[in-house]
């Protein structure tokens, strides 16, 4: 990710599972993007409880349009578009 350009969260998916598999798509386009909580796991933040927080898929503001088509023409279900 370029250290100049800010992210924008297009979408928050129920789960961080579902959040991966849209980054996945949107990566096999040639988009890249980012699940920030996927990195929380993996450092075990959430250890010891039942708790499965939302996962916010996020990619560069000058990709915000063309991500969001993408992830439409997959039939990938935006949750809750917050951009």
């Amino acid at each position: 990710m370029r250290d100049d350009e800010p992210l924008v969260t297009i979408a928050v998916f129920e789960t961080i599972a579902e959040a991966s598999i849209a980054r996945g798509a949107l990566e096999s386009a040639g988009i890249r993007a980012l699940v920030p909580e996927e990195t929380l796991v993996r450092l075990g933040r959430f250890p010891g409880t039942r708790l499965i927080p939302p996962g916010s898929l996020q990619v560069l503001e000058s990709d915000k349009d063309r991500a969001i088509a993408e992830l439409r023409r997959r039939r990938i279900r935006l949750v809750d578009r917050t951009a």
